[in-house]
């Protein structure tokens, strides 16, 4: 692994598995932010109230015949 310092290049050697386990850390890490931002969206009301307002919304809008679009626009 190459790293510069202000100007300068220098080589490092890094154990594969530091690596190996940095990214495991990395993976768990993203995982935890998934899991702390899932559960302040679900123990948000008005954010939850948007949210069902809108799928709400999205669930009443008729929809079209694909093919039909496509003889229309295409």
């Amino acid at each position: 692994m190459k790293i510069a310092f202000r100007g300068t290049t220098k080589t490092i050697n890094i154990p594969r598995k530091s690596v190996e386990q940095l990214f495991e850390a990395i993976n768990i890490f993203e995982s935890a932010q998934d899991e702390i931002e899932d559960f302040l969206i679900v123990n948000s009301e008005p954010l939850m109230n948007k949210i069902r307002k809108a799928r709400k919304e999205h669930l009443g809008i008729k929809t079209k015949d694909f093919q039909e679009l496509v003889k229309k626009y295409v």
